[in-house]
Protein backbone atom coordinates (compact mmCIF):
# COMPACT_ATOMS: atom_id res chain seq x y z
CA UNK A 1 0.00 0.00 0.00
CA UNK A 2 2.67 2.52 1.02
CA UNK A 3 4.71 1.47 -1.98
CA UNK A 4 1.92 2.56 -4.33
CA UNK A 5 1.62 5.92 -2.58
CA UNK A 6 5.36 6.55 -2.79
CA UNK A 7 5.35 5.62 -6.50
CA UNK A 8 2.51 8.05 -7.19
CA UNK A 9 4.30 10.86 -5.37
CA UNK A 10 7.60 10.04 -7.08
CA UNK A 11 5.89 10.18 -10.48
CA UNK A 12 4.41 13.55 -9.56
CA UNK A 13 7.86 14.85 -8.55
CA UNK A 14 9.46 13.64 -11.78
CA UNK A 15 6.78 15.26 -13.92
CA UNK A 16 7.09 18.52 -12.01
CA UNK A 17 10.88 18.49 -12.28
CA UNK A 18 10.75 17.75 -16.01
CA UNK A 19 8.32 20.57 -16.70
CA UNK A 20 10.17 23.03 -14.48
CA UNK A 21 13.39 22.36 -16.34
CA UNK A 22 11.79 23.78 -19.52
CA UNK A 23 10.55 26.98 -17.92
CA UNK A 24 12.51 30.20 -17.71
CA UNK A 25 12.89 32.30 -14.57
CA UNK A 26 9.77 34.32 -15.39
CA UNK A 27 7.55 31.25 -15.57
CA UNK A 28 8.55 29.55 -12.35
CA UNK A 29 6.96 26.33 -11.24
CA UNK A 30 6.40 25.22 -7.66
CA UNK A 31 6.26 21.62 -6.50
CA UNK A 32 4.95 20.46 -3.12
CA UNK A 33 4.82 16.86 -1.86
CA UNK A 34 3.51 15.56 1.48
CA UNK A 35 2.96 12.20 3.17
CA UNK A 36 0.96 11.46 6.32
CA UNK A 37 -0.78 8.81 8.45
CA UNK A 38 -4.44 9.81 8.59
CA UNK A 39 -7.02 8.66 11.17
CA UNK A 40 -10.31 8.03 9.35
CA UNK A 41 -13.87 7.59 10.64
CA UNK A 42 -16.77 6.61 8.37
CA UNK A 43 -20.34 6.96 9.69
CA UNK A 44 -23.20 5.52 7.67
CA UNK A 45 -26.85 6.10 8.58
CA UNK A 46 -29.72 4.14 7.04
CA UNK A 47 -33.09 5.42 8.21
CA UNK A 48 -32.35 5.85 11.95
CA UNK A 49 -29.66 3.18 12.32
CA UNK A 50 -26.02 4.27 12.34
CA UNK A 51 -22.78 2.30 12.05
CA UNK A 52 -19.16 3.41 12.26
CA UNK A 53 -15.85 2.29 10.83
CA UNK A 54 -12.51 3.61 12.07
CA UNK A 55 -8.90 3.07 11.14
CA UNK A 56 -5.58 4.58 10.09
CA UNK A 57 -4.94 5.28 6.43
CA UNK A 58 -1.76 6.43 4.77
CA UNK A 59 -1.94 9.23 2.25
CA UNK A 60 0.07 11.49 0.03
CA UNK A 61 -0.48 14.71 -1.83
CA UNK A 62 1.32 16.53 -4.63
CA UNK A 63 0.74 20.06 -5.91
CA UNK A 64 2.27 21.71 -8.96
CA UNK A 65 1.80 25.47 -9.36
CA UNK A 66 2.59 27.72 -12.32
CA UNK A 67 1.61 31.36 -12.35
CA UNK A 68 -2.08 31.35 -11.37
CA UNK A 69 -2.66 27.69 -12.20
CA UNK A 70 -2.27 24.62 -10.00
CA UNK A 71 -2.70 20.87 -10.28
CA UNK A 72 -3.51 18.84 -7.15
CA UNK A 73 -3.15 15.08 -6.77
CA UNK A 74 -4.24 13.32 -3.56
CA UNK A 75 -4.23 9.61 -2.73
CA UNK A 76 -5.23 7.71 0.43
CA UNK A 77 -5.51 4.02 1.34
CA UNK A 78 -6.07 2.13 4.59
CA UNK A 79 -8.03 -0.43 6.58
CA UNK A 80 -11.20 0.25 8.57
CA UNK A 81 -12.67 -1.79 11.43
CA UNK A 82 -16.34 -1.70 12.52
CA UNK A 83 -17.57 -1.08 16.05
CA UNK A 84 -19.87 -4.13 15.99
CA UNK A 85 -19.41 -7.56 14.48
CA UNK A 86 -19.11 -6.90 10.77
CA UNK A 87 -16.51 -7.41 8.03
CA UNK A 88 -13.50 -5.10 7.90
CA UNK A 89 -13.29 -2.72 4.96
CA UNK A 90 -10.53 -0.98 3.06
CA UNK A 91 -10.86 2.61 1.93
CA UNK A 92 -9.09 3.81 -1.20
CA UNK A 93 -9.51 7.28 -2.63
CA UNK A 94 -7.89 9.54 -5.17
CA UNK A 95 -8.44 13.10 -6.24
CA UNK A 96 -7.24 15.12 -9.24
CA UNK A 97 -8.04 18.83 -9.21
CA UNK A 98 -7.25 21.62 -11.63
CA UNK A 99 -7.12 24.96 -9.87
CA UNK A 100 -7.00 28.70 -10.53
CA UNK A 101 -5.67 31.31 -8.08
CA UNK A 102 -7.33 34.66 -8.89
CA UNK A 103 -6.03 36.25 -5.66
CA UNK A 104 -3.12 35.37 -3.40
CA UNK A 105 -5.51 34.19 -0.66
CA UNK A 106 -8.21 32.59 -2.87
CA UNK A 107 -8.12 29.28 -4.80
CA UNK A 108 -10.78 27.77 -7.06
CA UNK A 109 -10.52 24.06 -8.00
CA UNK A 110 -12.57 21.53 -9.91
CA UNK A 111 -12.13 17.86 -10.72
CA UNK A 112 -12.96 14.22 -9.95
CA UNK A 113 -12.76 12.58 -6.54
CA UNK A 114 -13.03 8.78 -6.49
CA UNK A 115 -13.56 6.79 -3.29
CA UNK A 116 -13.90 3.01 -2.95
CA UNK A 117 -14.89 0.80 -0.04
CA UNK A 118 -13.51 -2.70 -0.51
CA UNK A 119 -14.72 -5.87 1.29
CA UNK A 120 -14.55 -9.59 0.62
CA UNK A 121 -17.95 -9.28 -1.06
CA UNK A 122 -16.82 -6.67 -3.56
CA UNK A 123 -16.14 -2.97 -4.09
CA UNK A 124 -18.50 -0.03 -3.68
CA UNK A 125 -17.25 2.91 -5.72
CA UNK A 126 -18.23 6.56 -5.30
CA UNK A 127 -17.27 9.00 -8.08
CA UNK A 128 -17.75 12.70 -7.34
CA UNK A 129 -17.28 15.78 -9.51
CA UNK A 130 -16.46 18.55 -7.06
CA UNK A 131 -16.04 22.31 -7.09
CA UNK A 132 -13.78 23.74 -4.37
CA UNK A 133 -13.32 27.23 -2.95
CA UNK A 134 -10.33 27.75 -0.67
CA UNK A 135 -8.99 30.66 1.34
CA UNK A 136 -5.93 31.39 3.48
CA UNK A 137 -5.00 34.01 6.09
CA UNK A 138 -1.64 34.77 7.71
CA UNK A 139 -1.54 34.57 11.51
CA UNK A 140 0.87 37.43 12.15
CA UNK A 141 3.62 35.91 10.01
CA UNK A 142 3.76 34.40 6.51
CA UNK A 143 5.23 31.24 8.06
CA UNK A 144 1.98 30.49 9.93
CA UNK A 145 -1.22 30.33 7.90
CA UNK A 146 -4.76 29.24 8.68
CA UNK A 147 -6.76 27.95 5.74
CA UNK A 148 -10.08 26.45 4.70
CA UNK A 149 -11.38 24.51 1.71
CA UNK A 150 -15.11 24.24 0.99
CA UNK A 151 -16.55 22.02 -1.73
CA UNK A 152 -19.82 20.96 -3.29
CA UNK A 153 -20.56 17.85 -5.34
CA UNK A 154 -22.03 18.86 -8.72
CA UNK A 155 -22.41 15.31 -10.00
CA UNK A 156 -21.88 11.78 -8.72
CA UNK A 157 -22.02 8.14 -9.74
CA UNK A 158 -22.45 5.76 -6.79
CA UNK A 159 -22.70 1.97 -6.60
CA UNK A 160 -25.87 2.03 -4.50
CA UNK A 161 -29.55 1.22 -4.84
CA UNK A 162 -30.59 4.69 -3.71
CA UNK A 163 -30.27 7.71 -5.97
CA UNK A 164 -27.55 10.20 -5.01
CA UNK A 165 -28.95 13.44 -3.59
CA UNK A 166 -26.17 15.83 -2.63
CA UNK A 167 -22.76 16.17 -1.06
CA UNK A 168 -20.61 18.82 0.59
CA UNK A 169 -17.38 19.01 2.53
CA UNK A 170 -14.93 21.23 4.37
CA UNK A 171 -11.30 21.06 5.38
CA UNK A 172 -9.70 23.54 7.74
CA UNK A 173 -6.42 23.79 9.57
CA UNK A 174 -3.04 25.42 10.03
CA UNK A 175 0.05 25.31 7.84
CA UNK A 176 3.53 26.31 8.95
CA UNK A 177 6.91 26.55 7.26
CA UNK A 178 10.45 26.45 8.64
CA UNK A 179 12.92 29.30 8.25
CA UNK A 180 15.35 28.69 5.36
CA UNK A 181 14.30 25.07 5.00
CA UNK A 182 12.16 23.59 2.17
CA UNK A 183 9.87 21.78 4.62
CA UNK A 184 6.42 22.55 5.95
CA UNK A 185 3.80 21.01 8.19
CA UNK A 186 0.02 20.93 8.32
CA UNK A 187 -2.57 20.08 10.97
CA UNK A 188 -6.10 19.84 9.59
CA UNK A 189 -9.55 18.36 10.00
CA UNK A 190 -11.52 17.20 6.97
CA UNK A 191 -15.15 16.08 6.71
CA UNK A 192 -17.52 15.36 3.84
CA UNK A 193 -21.15 14.29 3.87
CA UNK A 194 -23.24 12.58 1.19
CA UNK A 195 -27.00 12.03 1.15
CA UNK A 196 -28.86 9.38 -0.86
CA UNK A 197 -32.44 8.20 -1.34
CA UNK A 198 -34.13 11.50 -0.42
CA UNK A 199 -32.25 11.53 2.87
CA UNK A 200 -32.97 7.93 3.83
CA UNK A 201 -29.27 7.09 3.72
CA UNK A 202 -26.16 9.17 4.39
CA UNK A 203 -22.43 8.67 4.64
CA UNK A 204 -19.96 10.91 6.46
CA UNK A 205 -16.19 10.57 6.20
CA UNK A 206 -13.94 12.37 8.70
CA UNK A 207 -10.17 12.62 8.56
CA UNK A 208 -7.49 14.16 10.77
CA UNK A 209 -4.35 15.14 8.90
CA UNK A 210 -0.91 15.90 10.31
CA UNK A 211 1.39 16.07 7.31
CA UNK A 212 5.04 16.90 6.75
CA UNK A 213 5.85 18.15 3.28
CA UNK A 214 8.64 19.25 0.99
CA UNK A 215 8.51 22.11 -1.49
CA UNK A 216 10.72 23.43 -4.24
CA UNK A 217 10.49 26.30 -6.71
CA UNK A 218 12.41 26.47 -9.97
Amino acid sequence: MRGRIVLVMAWFALVGSAVSGRLDAQNRIGLTISLAPIPVQVTETVESESSKLTGIAFGGRGVVTWRKLRLDLRYLEGGLSPEAEAPDEDIVEGELMLGFVPLSWLTLRFGPHIRSFVTNQGTQRWIFWEGHVGGALELGTPRLITYFDLWHVFGANVDAVEEYDSGNGIEGGIRFTLDRLPFWGKLAYRIDHSSLGAGSRSKTVEQMVFAIGWMITR
